[in-house]
């Protein structure tokens, strides 16, 4: 019998292997996937900087001096990965590429509202998840653990008598149990296991998308140090489509993001924004390179991660993701917890403690506040590019985050409300309805 099994191998699991590792405990490592090094399912691939992001502020040390126009940082052994709350620190051998600026353009391109910090203090650095995730298996496997690739963990059993926990799983069409003290789940946002365990039966189901993302090359005015969403329905969407940071092996390429529903189908979108909407001439002499996609799936957060044996960590405990410094945290502090359960203290519990006051979306008013800064398609576009006209000659703080970042327009905004009321009183009137809505949940 395992002390701890682990399902999954992405940057949570494959670091709770490695802290398990050092305790000295017996660790299982199962990941359906053959190789981590790939990554399939679509990821943009960030190390986001914002201070006290989702209750840490990541620290990323690069190994070179960034070199070039875009300030890339090329292989190397020496990059350090650090977290400022809670103590580990990792190398990371692949390339950096700084996003120094962040840009929502309004319908007619007229207005937009920028994000930054001053000279060369990146937003987030765009990395090699799947490089990044290799690197912490090999160390894991260095420190002794037993890894099972290429296997698919569909059942899982918390015996509670003592026993602890069965796994029922299957690998190259044979089909065996992993038996272990402890279990972490680790397996995404899709949460099997959880799902496996009973532990999604109370978890509010609030909508999924499907996404698509193309590298392309050849996109005129692209810059790699640049994140840039477009806001407005003549885009083609209700959700902004993004421009990032193309893959590790080729930055000079551009990430297009394009977030669908079951209406409107992400490549239709494609389609259009490329084609026919303000910005089609980007994408003139472009090509598409490769695609990914993924399906976002938007449950309500595990406000208790942990049942019996069972600890749910990272993305398959979360509201959408944690992000890749979200996960590593998870995994860090899934390690201590393990131990301390093993040892016969409340490790789950303090967990779970740490788990509810560091993730922001753990906050039960959150979610409804923030869809309470939605401008599509709320505001029409000829009033979402007034409204980014006030954001004229304005520099917001470079927050990264998907919930400060809203708030800091907004707030931008706010200061001109006596003007609004006066210059447009048809904005003013959805501007009170909108507050009250948002104040009121």
């Amino acid at each position: 019998m395992f002390d701890v099994a682990i399902v999954g191998a992405g940057p949570a699991g494959a670091h709770a292997a490695i802290g398990c590792a050092r305790k000295g405990l017996k660790v299982a490592l199962i990941e359906k996937r053959h190789d981590v090094s790939k990554i399939t399912r679509y990821c943009s691939e960030h190390l986001i900087l914002d201070e006290n992001y989702n209750g840490d502020t990541l620290i990323v040390e690069p190994g070179l001096p960034p070199q070039g126009p875009n300030s890339i940082v090329p292989y190397n052994k020496k990059n350090k990965i650090r977290s400022s709350r809670f103590g580990w620190e990792i190398e990371y051998h692949g390339p950096l590429c700084p996003c120094l600026d962040k840009y929502y353009y309004s319908a007619d391109l007229s207005h937009n509202a920028h994000f930054s910090w001053p000279p060369f203090r990146p937003l987030a650095w765009k990395y090699d998840k799947g490089g990044l995730v290799q690197q912490l298996l090999d160390q894991a496997l260095a420190l002794g653990i037993e890894y099972m690739p290429g296997t698919t963990c569909y059942e899982a059993r918390d015996s509670r008598n003592g026993e602890g926990v069965y796994l029922k799983c299957v690998s190259a069409g044979k089909r065996f149990v992993v038996r272990a003290k402890k279990l972490l789940g680790a397996d995404g946002a899709s949460a099997q296991i959880a799902q496996s365990l009973g532990m999604n039966a109370d978890r509010m189901y609030f909508t999924h998308a499907p996404v698509v993302a193309l590298y392309m090359s050849g996109v005129k005015d692209y810059n790699p140090n640049h994140w840039v969403g477009y806001w407005g329905l003549c885009y083609g969407s209700h959700y902004a489509p993004l421009i990032g940071t193309g893959p590790h092996e080729h930055f000079d390429w551009a990430d297009l993001i394009v977030i669908g529903n079951d209406k409107q189908r992400p490549l239709e979108l494609f389609e259009y924004f490329t084609k026919k909407s303000p910005v089609a001439w980007k994408f003139a002499d472009a090509k598409v390179e490769t695609m990914h996609s993924c399906t976002t799936k938007a449950f309500a957060p595990l406000k208790q991660p942990c049942s019996g044996n069972c600890l749910m960590i990272g993305d398959a405990a979360a509201f959408v993701e944690v992000q890749a410094q979200g996960a590593l945290n998870c995994g860090w502090c899934a390690a201590d917890a393990v131990a301390q359960e093993l040892d016969g203290k409340p490790g789950f519990e303090e967990y779970t403690k740490t788990w509810l006051e560091t993730f922001e979306f753990n906050d039960d008013g959150m979610m409804q506040v923030t869809t309470g800064y939605a401008l599509i398609p709320y505001y029409t576009d000829e009033q979402v590019t007034y409204l980014f006209s006030l954001l004229d000659g304005v520099t917001l703080n470079g927050s990264w985050s998907q919930y400060q970042s809203p708030r800091l327009i907004w707030g931008e905004i706010h200061k001109h409300d006596e003007r609004i009321q006066k210059e447009r009183p048809d904005i003013w009137e959805k501007l009170q309805k909108q507050q009250a809505r948002t104040l009121g949940s």
